[in-house]
Parts: C-alpha cells; structure tokens; sequence
C-alpha cells in the first residue's frame, strides 16, 4: 500500500507542476515585464516562452492595451502598474510662443534635462535647462503648423487649453514618448474624438536611443512628430486600429524631418513578415516597418491619400462602445477610399506595392533610396529541379493570409542557362517573375474549371551572375489562399480558401481564446495564432476547419466575454490545447507519466480482482465443488 501512496503523491506533484507550466506567461506576466517590472528572470522567460514580443519605442501601443486589460488584471499588478497611468508631478511650466502647447518639467532631478550630455550629443552650447525647453516648445510649434498646413485637424483639448507635454525619464521603460488618451470632445465631424496628453523622455541621451547616432535633438524632432500624430489620431477617432496608427506616425517622421532618416531601420523588422498580413496585430516592430506602404500609396495618390483614410475613419462607427476594447479595422477603410477617391482598390495597389519591394523604383525621397533595405526572400534556390519533394531551404508551396507576399530567390547555377518556372495558384493569389530586376512576361496561363489556374514563366540566356525572382501575393482580403512552384513541371492541386461571413482583419483571429483570456496580447493567445498560421493555415484542412471557426465563433466569444464563469470553463478547457500547442515536450512528459500512473493503477486494480477471487476461492464450501 506505501508504494501505491508514493506513486501517487509523484502523480499529483508532477501535474500540479505541469498545470503551473501551462498557467505561467498570464496577462500579468506579460504586462510586468514589458514595462520593466518582472520580479525574476524566470518570470521573464516564462512571458516569451509561447511568443516573443518585443517592446516597442514609442510607449502609445502599450499604455492603451494595458487601459483595455486593466480590469483583467491581478490587484497586486494593478498597484505596480498604476504609476504607469499616472501623469507625472513636474514643478515648472513653460507656454510655447504660439500658445498651443505647455511644456511641464524639472530643473533638476532624475526627470530633469542633462544639459550637459545633451550638449556633448548636440554642441548646442545650451547654458541651462530653459533652453532646452525652448527648443522642445519651438519644436512642438513647428510640428503644429506643418500638420495645419497639411490639413490636418489639429490635437483637440478641453475647452480650447495648450496642449500638455510632460517631459521626465522614459528611457527606464524604453520609451521615446507615449500619448495616453483623455476625455471626449466629440463633434458633429468628429463623433469619437477624445483629447489626449504626451510624455517625452526629457533628454534623449540613454544607448538605447542611439545617441551617437541620432544626436538629442534629432531624436526630439522626430518623437515630436511621431507622437502628435498620435494625439491627432485620439482627435479624429479613439477607435483607430494600433497598426495604422504606428505606421501613419513614423511615415511623418520623415514628412516632417526628412534629414534625421531613423524610420529605414524599421524596415527589416516588416520585410522579414510580408508572408503574414499587413494589419497584423502590433508586435516585433513590424508595425513602425510598415510605414514604407503609406510610402507607396503617397506616391501614387499623392500625401493626401493618407489624410483621406484618417477622415474616413473619423466618420466611421466603431463596433463597440469601448475604445479600450475594440479597433475599427483599417485595411476596408483605405480599400473604400481608394476605390471612390481613386479610382482604383487595395487588391491592385497591394500587389504593386509588393512588386516595388523588389524594384525599388520609388519616386518619392529618390535621394534616399538607397536605405530603403532590400527585399527578403523567404527561400533561396540554387539546385534543380524544384518541386513539391524539396524541402531544403523551404518546400516550394505556400499559404497566405489576406493581403501578404513572398519573394523565392533562384540562383542560376553553371549549365542552367533557361529555367521555367510552373505555378498553380488559386483565384487570390497574383505572381510576377524578375530576371535580374526586368520583369519577365507570363508565357502562359491556363485557368482550370475551378477558379484556379497554372502560369508558366520562361527566363533565357541565364549565367551564373543572374537572378530570378518570384513574387507570390494574396491581394484579397479573405486567408488561405496558397500555391504551389516548380521547375519541372510537376505541381500539386490548390484548393480554394472558404470565404469568411465577413473578411479577416487586423485583430489576432483566435476570437474565443482571446474571450477565455481577456487579450488578444495574452501570451497563450499569441501562441495559439503562431500555430494557426504555421499548421492550420499551411494545408486545406486546417483552412477549412479555420474558415468554420472564424464563421461560428465570433458570437460564441462575445457570449464567453460577457460572462466570467464561462471564461474561467474556456481557459480550463483550452489547458490541453494550450499545453500540446505551448509546451509540446512538457505535455509529452506528462502524458508519458500519467499513461504509467493509469497503468499501475490499473494493473494494481487486476492484482486486487484476482486477490479477492483467489481468497474467495479458499472459502468455497467443499460441497460446491
């Protein structure tokens, strides 16, 4: 009996462990390390086991996500996290020469200006922290006016007061600035516009603003921009989608201080995901990265194209009451204006703004070409044939979410002086083929009884020095739709994506689990979307099963959000999915373990059965023999 109690008690230890594996990462974890305030670096690696985010410079995205979830979260976060919230207390203000904005601030102290570092950065030459501020409020007045001139409604506030900017220390939180959101002011233009407030690190000087590189001031003039953008933006409507948002503000940065160029380093960070759709949910920095497609759209409809969206939205009604809790999608927005103010849609400029990736014929900012970063191939080829057998560097097939592309890159190898590309795409998916940067003209296209159809790309006079490029696009707004390449001809069927009752946008999609958890930030969420993307989506039953789920679920989860006892069943429910999903081996540990508790229990219980009939047995009177 001792050794039966034993292997229990290891049991019950080892799944209240693998329970506590599971539950780690929650929304208070999540939110305590990203401002800096995780009590350990377990806590931290518990945070980013399931997804990895990474902080982002300005501190807009995070502060209003953490207003949306605050009721979720634990009274202890909510008392280290309130200062978080809290304007800081400053002992000196100073009104701009316009009038339109007051500068709060300290003379000494951890928020006060480092005058002295700042003019190491600078050579300025500023003699005290009053001239700092000046040139903070003489920053802000310029910004105003370029804005107004732009034609922008500018920053509302109550009753018509400057505007208030608090400058103090946010490099500890790996913020540039942040503005936080206010009280109505709503108008017959702008029925959801509210006002807002700002703060601005009060020096610039810390590494991780890259001093050396963007001097104080520089960092100042583009932040300015940056962030009172954002305060138009809470001016135009409260419920503007966080992506947009962050995208709208760095594209300004270089309207406004085309000398400082900051913005292409953001680059990367998005050109490493066009295979993901571009109103993916904020994370990694891609966001700030998308700036370069309201590049494109400036080009082709001129600046005011972006103004137009910001109107729009502006008159547009949101899908709930509370800002903290829903974003009104972007990506139908820009596709209305383009279609009635354009004459043209968000298919057509997305798949163009996809081939300028690779041919850098950008006509505006020409002079600074250059540091845009070049395209990123998913998967480069260099031995042939290609077909759906190869794996190595990437199987030649790929599914693509709503608006998103991928670049193959094959490299011509001695012997190879032609190559045919083969291509079986469904009726979303658009391509383009490039031989050393000239676009190669599609020799054949056949399109099936089904929708779907087969190009053929021919390239010729091919030497090693040449590259050929494949562009493949999803230029609708409906997921799943995918293709298949090869260079011998051999390609496998493509199916055709399920249209959703309404088309996928913006938020991460995984609409029940992020009802159990509260956030679509949470880090279970996260990383139950990275398995959606990665083997859901990658193959026609788990696009089917995803399409049933987008249709069904929305009201299931509006139900579950509505009413805590549900939510607290659904994240029971989802432990198993969570675990298989999060942490494979630590659900195949445990399995392992309970299949062998189940297993001793189960031949203890055979041993007891045959005890008792042997011991029955031996009492059996000898007349029923």
């Amino acid at each position: 009996m001792g050794h039966f109690y034993n292997r229990l008690a290891v049991v019950v230890i080892l799944l209240l462990q693998f329970t506590a594996i599971v539950s780690a990462g929650t929304l208070d974890d999540y939110y305590l390390q990203q401002f800096g305030e995780a009590k350990s670096i377990q806590l931290q690696k518990a945070v980013l086991s399931g997804a990895s985010e990474v902080t982002a410079q300005c501190g807009m995205p995070l502060k209003r996500s953490l207003r949306r979830d605050w009721t979720l979260l634990e009274p202890s976060t909510q008392k280290t996290l309130t200062k978080m919230l809290v304007l800081p207390v400053l002992s000196n203000e100073y009104l701009s020469n316009s009038g339109h904005f007051k500068i709060h601030y300290d003379l000494s102290g951890v928020n006060a200006p480092n005058i002295s570092v700042i003019n190491h950065y600078t050579g300025l030459g500023l003699t005290n922290v009053g001239e700092w501020i000046k040139i903070v409020a003489d920053t802000f007045d310029y910004v105003y006016a370029t804005y107004s001139s732009l034609g922008y409604q500018t920053a509302p506030t109550i009753g018509g007061a400057p505007y208030d900017i608090y400058l103090h220390d946010l490099a500890s939180r790996g913020f540039y600035g942040t503005v936080d959101n206010g009280s109505s002011v709503a108008s017959s233009s702008y029925p959801h516009g509210v006002a807002s407030s700002m703060e601005l690190d009060s020096s610039f000087i810390d590494g991780s603003f890259l001093p050396d590189t963007f001097s104080p001031l520089q960092s100042l003039q583009i932040t300015a921009a940056h962030e009172y953008h954002h305060a138009i933006q809470f001016g135009y409507n409260v419920f503007f989608e966080t992506w947009y948002a962050e995208a709208t503000s760095t594209w300004m940065e270089d309207e406004l201080y085309d000398n400082v160029n900051q913005l292409y380093n953001y680059l990367p960070n998005y050109f490493a995901v066009t295979q993901k759709n571009i109103d993916m949910p904020i994370g990694g920095r891609s966001e700030y990265g998308r700036w370069i497609f309201n590049r494109y759209l400036s080009e082709q409809h001129t600046a005011a194209s972006i103004l137009n969206f910001w109107e729009t939205l502006a008159q547009t009604s949101p899908p709930c009451s509370n800002p903290n809790v829903c974003e009104i999608a972007m990506v139908p927005i820009i596709d209305n204006v383009l279609t009635n103010n354009y004459g043209t849609s968000l298919s057509v400029d997305f798949f163009n703004f996809a081939k300028r990736i690779y041919k850098r014929n950008w006509t505006d900012h020409s002079y600074d070409i250059g540091r845009i970063h070049a395209y990123m191939p998913i998967a480069t080829y260099s031995t042939y044939p290609i077909n759906i057998t190869v794996t190595n560097p990437a199987s030649p097939k790929i599914t693509l979410p709503h608006y998103s592309f991928a670049y193959y890159k094959f490299t011509p190898t001695s012997g190879v002086s032609s190559l045919s590309i083969y291509i079986n795409k469904s009726t979303g998916i658009q391509t383009a083929l490039y031989k050393s940067g000239s676009e190669v003209t599609v020799k054949e296209v056949k399109v099936n009884s089904d929708g779907t159809s087969t190009e053929t790309y021919t390239t010729t006079g091919l030497g090693t020095a040449d590259e050929v490029v494949l562009l493949i696009a999803n230029t609708t707004s409906v997921d799943g739709h995918n293709a298949n390449f090869s260079t011998d001809g051999s390609l496998v069927e493509v199916t055709e994506p399920a249209t959703p009752s309404s088309s996928v946008s913006g938020g991460s999609g995984c609409f029940i689990a992020t009802a159990a958890y509260g956030s679509y930030l949470h880090p279970h969420v996260q990383g139950l979307r990275h398995f959606r993307d990665r083997y859901l989506l990658t193959n026609a039953a788990g696009r089917s099963f995803v399409a049933l789920y987008y249709h069904c679920s929305p009201p299931m989860a509006d139900f579950i959000a509505r009413h805590p006892f549900l939510r607290g069943m659904t994240r029971m429910a989802l432990i198993p999915l969570v675990a298989a999903v999060i942490h494979p081996l630590y659900s195949v540990a445990f399995l392992i373990v309970f299949g062998t508790a189940a297993l001793i229990v189960r031949q203890r219980r055979i041993s007891t059965i045959l005890a008792h009939a042997d011991q029955a047995a031996l009492h059996v009177p000898s007349s029923h023999i």
